[in-house]
């Protein structure tokens, strides 16, 4: 059965069967106060129902996602989370339903997660207010409306009230709610603190993941998932009495019991009821109860009457966003792909002809070069094969004029092709399967393989159709170009490596005069950059010219015509002079063009147009055609005016759209990708066919993308690996919350703001602004700040714009006037952080005398590199030894770059006249050499943990902090057919003992957790631990050095 008939036949029986069969995949359930009603979200919506089960009552209904209800103690309301207005917000509904109110306002996402006993307060956690990436912070704010109050001091996620409201349990980590069996630091534990968020006390020290944490009726005790008692995350309860001052004695009353006993699939989003009698909650794809009286589970069969919130069947028009483009080899027209569909149109643009229409995605278009058919790669028989189209309309042969198609399956294997590409002549066509160069004729037939090596990622035929070139990567991120002939390598003409540079070399293209390539290579300064070798030498004083390629030495005539430049994509002129290419200056990445044997470089575009499938035209001399960030086609003439605005082809794509068979596209796309690329061929025990059974027929029970990507998410989790998941635009805040760069009181218990603190570099840190800590400010733009004003409310749309703030000082007097220019949230992030870096560098300084330095690395990407770099040598390298910093690092690729700069060793001192001596010259070849401490914790990421491994194997120096969480694997994302992101692990990473890194920390020299009350108060006890264990490393390394050094030249005694 194919998919069409599949997705029609599942929508035939959603149809007809809704309200007789109990529905699947409802989330997020909630009990009322008394356990007799349970309100949940599906399709979108709210609903609520008997707990005994039966017809559901639908509470709200908007297009938008509505999710998480949790009902107030005095059952009078339900508090839910919404994206109605982009970002996830606050809003409360009576529970008899009726229109929602809107609680918070700001672009952050805020998700509910409890009530205050008394019913007054909603307890939400949101990323609004931090310094660092990856906190999450508990807030309340009034169910009357009004400004939002912080709670915890340093991270605190899915809070819950005790019963007497002294108390809040929240969960601190950064775990995956999702990973099955994860043991490791990277997890979520348990912990109380007051009701104000102080006095943070640990609960669980579960090496596994320990979330949801609900209070007992008494108090005295928690309800919880965890594995804890082995097997699948169920409900568990523990006595917290000692934690609360309570004396209960020890022994088993202290450890974790079982509530729950399922082993086929684990709980989640449990929640208790305000009386402390049931817990509802998720396991597999059904809702559950759980009476704690009778210690009995059932599941809860749920009907409902639903019409579609919006049209299943779309008609849409695009006039942007493809994914990409490729032109008629006369560049009269242009076939592009959008929404996994492709299209024709002439170069001229208008109204563009659909050539494809099915579910599956259809892309990777290659004309055939008498542009009468073209080749394109579709998933439509259930994995990735080579498909042909041709008119098949005799009256009309030209494929934008046929009112008819004929489509063949040109290959037919389980292993993915990519790569498609006609010879120039015509007569062949080459492919990569299973990373293997192969080739066919045009019909499919006589299919071989050329290249067996495994590891192409990359090719390109000389113009001629002599030659092939390709990209053979060696299993270590390096790979080099060769070139054979187009019939194969034999042993008069084998494969020649011809750039001999173990580094990596790809994107290869060549000229049309076949004198020339033009190739992206990683060499000087360790990033990509633009290169362009000449298969010829250069030619004596009278020597004729000939197309011959000579072999000698070709790997020398390598050049660099941008050096300095950054570049992920380039593309040599067809007369081999010129060679355009992508490049990032300034944060912005732009079209740049070279002269291919150097001296000349200029910018043809500005904007941050993310130019990608550059492309020389062959008939419009000069011109260069590529596709913008945007998914725009788009052309630019060189020699015209400087940094003109580039053309924009102008298209209208038409075609209808049935959201259940793009969501099983996207959910096809995904498992098929892991199934031919997971780096562990056993799946880390998993069976993944069975898990496809298992997840796919629930794809028809989602109406919304947020379920699809929950449902694709507890897919993933089945895995047990880092690196997987599923990102997407879901939509973007209707309004941003502009900054003003300041920190205000969280416990000031006025309506009035009260400022702490300046941020350095921040809006309210400019030459004219009379703010100091202690001012309160008492109005925004003339509005009065009262217990009822949301501030992010008055700041919402902003930014650059001038903000009138009437400000008191703290012992009273006359308000004044002070005006400062709002900025974006996201500018924020720089001050936040540059402030936490300035306070620790202080503090280092402070303890070592000066004699110290520090050097926090933020991410192992090139802005994180570029700052360590700086840092180590403008600002460290005269003193005695460096705490290097690498706690909340999302890692990136850079951790050999900067492992070079740290792996100096002593060999020779240079003597002056006048006694002075130095190892080297002061430049930035110059490596470290003395003692090092390195900072991690258990948010160190991939490769921000094979740093710290490679630092121990090396002997840099001691760890000191936390084990990592072992999230440690080389992955790749692809982009499914709506434009989403989906992550593929492809690549295990080792020790050099042979352990395979992922779920397997680095664990420190020098163990020591920080605390939330701590960190609060500034005082980071691993950061002082670091220093102490460093000044002792310099006190030997003194002890080792080589005697001074008198001026005659001779050892001082």
């Amino acid at each position: 059965m194919t998919r069409t008939l599949l997705a029609s036949f599942l929508i035939l029986v959603t149809s007809t069967l809704q309200a007789q069969e109990p529905i699947r995949f409802a989330r997020s359930p909630a009990l009322s106060p008394d356990g007799k009603t349970v309100a949940f979200s599906y399709l979108g919506d709210l609903w609520t129902v008997d707990a005994k089960g039966g017809v559901a009552h639908q509470l709200t209904r908007h297009e938008k996602h509505d999710f998480n209800p949790i009902y107030s103690p005095d059952g009078q309301w339900i508090a839910f989370s919404s994206n109605r207005h982009g970002q996830y917000d606050v809003f409360v509904v009576p529970v008899k339903g009726g229109r929602p109110k809107r609680l918070t306002f700001d672009s952050a996402d805020d998700h509910v997660t409890g009530w205050s006993p008394d019913s007054q307060n909603v307890l939400f956690m949101s990323g609004r207010e931090i310094d660092l990436p990856f906190r999450t912070e508990l807030f309340t704010v009034p169910v009357t409306g009004g400004q939002p109050k912080r709670i915890s001091v340093w991270e605190g996620r899915d809070g819950a009230y005790s019963p007497k409201g002294d108390l809040i349990a929240h969960v601190r980590g950064p775990g995956r709610w999702y990973r099955r069996g994860y043991h490791g630091s990277a997890n979520d534990d348990i912990w109380l603190c007051n009701a104000d968020g102080s006095n943070n006390r640990q609960i669980t020290t579960h090496k596994g993941q320990d979330i949801y944490p609900m209070w007992s009726a008494d108090g005295k005790s928690l309800f919880y998932v965890s594995d804890v008692t082995g097997g699948q995350a169920n409900i568990v309860k523990k006595n917290v009495g000692r934690h609360i001052g309570e004396e209960l004695g020890g022994g088993p009353l202290l450890l974790p019991v079982a509530v729950t006993h399922h082993k086929d699939d684990f709980v989640r989003r449990a929640r208790i009821s305000a009386n402390g009698q049931s817990i509802v909650y998720e396991c597999g794809f059904d809702i559950w109860i759980h009476s704690i009286k009778d210690g009995k589970s059932r599941k809860l069969n749920i009907e409902v009457n639903a019409d579609d919130q919006t049209n299943t069947e779309t008609l849409k028009t695009f006039t942007t966003g493809t994914s990409e483009f490729a032109w008629s080899p006369d560049e009269k027209h242009v076939a592009f792909v959008v929404h996994g569909e492709i299209f024709l149109m002439p170069r001229n643009g208008g109204k563009a002809k659909r050539l494809t229409n099915h579910p599956a995605f259809d892309h990777g278009i290659a004309w055939s070069p008498d542009g009468k058919q073209i080749l394109f790669l579709s998933d439509r028989s259930g994995h990735e094969d080579i498909y042909s189209l041709e008119p098949d309309d005799p009256d009309h042969p030209s494929l934008l004029d046929a009112h008819r198609y004929k489509i063949k399956q040109l290959t037919d294997t389980p292993e993915a092709e990519f790569g498609v590409m006609f010879s120039p002549d015509g007569k062949h066509v080459t492919f990569v399967r299973a990373g293997k160069l192969m080739q066919m004729d045009p019909d499919g037939g006589n299919q071989k393989t050329l290249v067996s090596d495994g590891q192409i990622f990359d090719y390109e035929w000389s113009p001629d159709s002599r030659w092939i070139c390709y990209a053979r990567a060696d299993g270590s991120f390096a790979s080099e170009l060769f070139i054979i002939p187009a019939t194969g390598a034999t042993a008069k003409e084998p494969a020649r490596n011809i750039t001999r540079f173990a580094t990596y070399n790809g994107g290869v293209t060549w000229s049309q005069t076949g004198n020339k390539l033009g190739f992206v290579s990683t060499r000087k300064g360790g990033a990509n950059s633009v290169n362009v070798l000449s298969l010829q030498k250069p030619l004596a004083a009278g020597a004729f010219p000939n197309k011959e390629i000579d072999w000698e030495n070709i790997h020398l005539r390598v050049k660099q015509p941008a050096p300095g430049m950054i570049s992920q994509e380039c593309v040599i002129s067809n007369d081999g002079t010129k060679v355009a290419f992508r490049a990032e200056v300034d944060g912005s990445e732009d079209l740049w063009i070279a002269n291919a044997d150097g001296g000349s470089v200029t910018r043809l575009t500005t904007g941050n147009l993310k130019p990608t499938q550059i492309q020389w035209s062959r008939f419009f001399f000069g011109q260069i055609y590529f596709r913008d960030g945007n998914g725009n086609c788009r052309a630019i003439m060189i020699g015209g005016p400087a940094l003109s605005e580039p053309n924009t082809l102008k298209f209208t794509a038409k075609m209808t759209v049935r959201q259940d068979e793009v969501f099983l596209e996207m959910f096809d796309q995904g498992w098929r990708a892991l199934h031919e690329n997971f780096y562990d061929a056993n799946f880390h025990g998993a069976n993944w066919k069975a898990i496809l059974a298992k997840y796919r027929p629930v794809v028809q029970h989602c109406a919304m993308k947020e379920d699809l990507y929950t449902l694709i998410a507890l897919m993933l989790g089945e895995l047990n690996a880092s690196h997987l998941g599923i990102t997407g635009n879901l939509g973007s805040p209707d309004q941003q919350t502009a900054n003003l760069g300041l920190i205000f009181d969280h416990k000031h218990p006025g309506s009035e703001l009260k400022i702490v603190e300046i941020l350095k570099g921040g809006p309210a840190d400019q030459r004219g602004i009379n703010l100091k800590a202690g001012d309160r400010i008492v109005a925004i733009d003339r509005v009065e700040l009262t217990p009822q004003t949301n501030v992010s409310k008055l700041l919402n749309d902003k930014a650059g714009e001038v903000v009138a703030l009437k400000v008191t000082n703290a012992d009273g007097g006359s308000p004044r006037r002070v005006e400062i220019r709002a900025e974006t949230r996201a500018k924020l992030n720089d001050p936040m952080y540059e402030r936490w870096i300035a306070r620790n560098a202080q503090r280092v300084n402070e303890l070592s005398k000066g004699k110290l330095g520090y050097i926090h690395i933020p991410n192992m990407q090139e802005p994180g590199l570029e700052r360590f770099v700086r840092a180590l040598y403008s600002e460290n390298f005269d003193k005695e030894g460096i705490v290097l910093d690498v706690r909340y690092n999302g890692g990136g690729f850079t951790h050999d770059q900067v492992l070079n700069y740290l792996t100096g060793k002593e060999h020779t001192l240079f003597v002056h006249r006048d006694g002075t001596s130095g190892l080297v010259f002061r430049s930035y070849d110059r490596k470290w050499h003395k003692p090092l401490t390195l900072l991690i914790n258990n948010r160190s990421f991939s490769d921000a943990e094979i740093f710290p491994a490679a630092f121990r194997t090396l002997g840099l120096g001691k760890l000191v902090g936390e084990p990592t969480g072992g999230l440690v694997i080389g992955t790749r994302g692809i982009t499914l057919i709506d434009g989403s992101t989906f992550s593929t692990p492809r690549i295990g990473i080792h020790t050099i003992k042979g352990v395979n890194m992922e779920k397997e920390g680095v664990m420190p020299d020098i163990t020591l957790v920080a605390h939330p009350d701590d960190l609060a108060r500034g005082h980071d006890a691993q950061l002082e631990k670091a220093v102490e264990v460093l000044r002792e490393e310099v006190i030997a390394w003194k002890k080792t050095r080589p005697p001074a050094v008198g001026a005659s030249g001779a050892t001082n005694p």
